[in-house]
Order: structure tokens, then C-alpha cells, then sequence
């Protein structure tokens, strides 16, 4: 939960000097190739021979993403980088630089802002990833944090993109699924009592973005995948839409924890509608598949779990089909939350 703090109200530092205190939080993590950061009209990034850039961006609004009575501001940057680091992580790229935008109520306070950042600045650190820059603006209505972030590939190779799933791969994910949505629901009815809560709640709050397991897929030849944002029955069709195949995924094999199922009556459609998991949803040949459970297995990582496969898309066109105990396939809907309904 969100905590008073001490510093000044932003309205009475200023929009320089509030740049010059975050500046100051935010450390140099290029290794030297961002020579130029915070204060000039524009930030310079000077990327490694032989690399492509990947970028992604992503907005969080205030009471549409977050509420700040739910949480703290260091975890609140880390969450507004986290779900960018995500995307790139779903490419198979390496995070480098972000830009942040922030849009604020003119109330808060320095020290608070500074905690945001901090939150930022310590997960960019683990992954190599400097804040270069960004904008501040007066946002009465509603506070926002807009993070772009440029990350790095191999020029040569493929990336990781939901256009390459064909018949015959497996469908997997790099960990559970549904805490973050139970996370929400949590704080949304205050079941603090509730058995699990504080791994909900930090799901939801504190999502780790699977930056290592995204490279390290992208080297082992898996060339299909996506982050897991709008949970698995919004996310999986886009990858069947963008490939033109049809999806089976197995019931008894979805990883969704038991303190999910004991607690909600809707476990089923909060693990697979909720969204917000971040974990990486991928397709891979069978070979490949035997490839990346070794290797996760030898290097001590969580191995990711088989939950379908793909198949070739009907005469109407790309579906999706759940496996039941029975063995028996049905036709599943597909969706998950809309931010505009429809």
C-alpha cells in the first residue's frame, strides 16, 4: 500500500529542477554508449556494430492501470518499466535505453517522483538499461508514465514474432498463470485474510519481465512468441491470427496455481482472461521445444511448461480448442479484458 512521505509538493520544485533530482536517481548502465542523457533537447544512444534496434512503448494511466493507494512509487516504476522490458523480451532482444513521459498532478512529492525513477533505475540496472530521457507535463485529471524503451538484437538471425507459429509446434509459457489477475481482484475487494494474498498482490504489483528467457529462447531457434498482457485466450489468437493456424491447448496443462483455484470460484476465465501475467507464450517445434527444456534445465532456470500445439487453421479460418480430462476437444472462445469493451 501507498505510504506518506516526506519532500516537496512538485508544483513548488519546478519542472527543472524535479529533471535535475531524477537525473541524479537515475544511473549511467550503457557502458559509455549514451553519451548524452537527461537535459538536452534530445538523448543519443550509439548502438554495438552489427545490431538491430527494437523499440516498444507503453502508457499507464492512473485508476485505469494503477491506484496509488494500492502502491508504493518505487514499485510503481517498477512495474511502468517492467511491462515495457516485457515486449522486448518477447522479441529475444536486449533492453538498452528508455525514454519516460510522466504526467502529474502537480501534488506529489519530489522525493516521490524520485522513488519512481528509483524504482526504474534498479531494474533497468539488472538488465544493462539506462533512462536517457523523457518529458513532464501537468496531468490534473489523471497521473500517467509513458516508457519507450530501444533495446538491441543480432542484425543477422530472426527475432521472435507471433507470424511464425506453424502446424505441429508446441505451445508453451515460461510460468504460471492467473496471479496477477487474482493480484487485482485482490486489492480491488481488499481479501487481504485471503490464503496467498502477498504473491498476488506482488504479481500484479511487481511483474519480473523474462528478458534472459527471451534471449535465450531466440538462440535456441524458437522463432514464434508473445508476452503475456491480455492473458492466454486474448493473447494466443493474435499469434493464430498473425500465423494463419489453429491452436489446441490442453486443460490439465495450463499452470495455474492452486491457491487460484481454492480461492475463486472463476479461477478458470481470472487465469486465462485476466492478463497482466508477463510471463512469454511461445510455439516451437518439437526438437526445438527438447532443445529449450534442456538448456533451462543445465543453466538452473524454470522450465517452461507444454500446454497445446499448433494445428493447421479450418476452412473458416484461424480457431482456438480446448483439450478436456475426457480427451475431448471443444471450440473455446477467445478474449480478454478491452480497454474499450467490444
Amino acid at each position: 500500500m501507498a505510504m506518506p512521505s516526506g519532500g516537496t509538493a512538485i508544483r513548488q520544485v519546478g519542472e527543472f529542477p524535479l529533471i535535475e533530482i531524477l537525473g541524479r536517481v537515475a544511473g549511467d548502465h550503457s557502458g559509455g554508449r549514451a553519451p548524452l542523457r537527461m537535459g538536452d533537447d534530445a538523448a543519443v544512444w550509439k548502438p554495438r556494430p552489427g545490431r538491430r534496434v527494437v523499440a516498444t512503448t507503453d502508457l499507464m494511466v492512473e485508476h485505469v492501470h494503477f491506484r496509488l493507494d494500492w502502491v508504493d512509487w518505487e514499485t510503481l516504476g517498477h512495474k511502468a518499466l517492467a511491462v515495457n522490458l516485457s515486449d522486448i523480451a518477447a522479441m529475444g532482444a536486449r533492453p538498452s535505453v528508455a525514454l519516460v513521459g510522466l504526467g502529474l498532478h502537480g501534488y506529489e512529492k519530489d522525493r516521490e517522483v524520485a522513488d519512481l525513477y528509483r524504482g526504474m533505475d534498479r531494474l533497468g540496472a539488472r538488465h544493462g538499461l539506462t533512462i536517457i530521457g523523457g518529458d513532464i507535463s501537468s496531468s490534473p485529471a489523471a497521473a500517467m508514465i509513458a516508457v519507450t524503451v530501444l533495446g538491441e538484437a543480432p542484425r543477422s538471425g530472426q527475432l521472435m514474432m507471433r507470424s511464425a507459429a506453424r502446424p505441429g509446434d508446441v505451445i508453451a509459457v515460461t510460468g504460471p498463470l492467473g496471479l496477477a489477475a487474482a493480484g487485482l481482484r485482490v486489492l480491488e475487494r481488499q481479501l487481504l485474510t485471503l490464503d496467498g494474498e502477498p504473491s498476488m498482490r506482488e504479481a500484479f504489483n511487481r511483474p519480473e519481465p523474462r528478458v534472459r528467457e527471451g534471449r535465450l529462447l531466440r538462440r535456441l531457434g524458437v522463432r514464434a512468441a508473445m508476452d503475456l498482457s491480455d492473458g492466454l485466450l486474448g493473447d494466443l489468437p493474435k499469434i493464430c491470427s498473425a500465423s494463419g493456424v489453429s491452436a489446441v491447448i490442453d486443460m490439465l496443462r495450463i499452470p495455474i496455481p492452486n491457491a487460484i483455484r481454492w480461492a475463486f470460484d472463476d479461477w478458470f476465465d481470472m487465469a486465462l482472461r485476466g492478463g497482466e501475467d508477463y510471463e512469454l507464450l511461445f510455439t516451437a517445434p518439437a526438437a526445438v521445444f527438447a532443445r529449450v527444456m534442456r538448456t533451462f534445465d543445465r543453466a538452473g532456470m524454470r522450465s517452461p511448461i507444454a500446454i497445446g500445439e499448433i494445428v493447421a487453421a479450418g476452412p473458416d479460418g484461424p480457431s482456438l480448442s480446448v483439450r478436456g480430462a475426457s480427451g475431448r476437444v471443444r471450440d473455446i472462445a477467445p478474449g480478454a479484458f478491452s480497454h474499450f469493451g467490444g
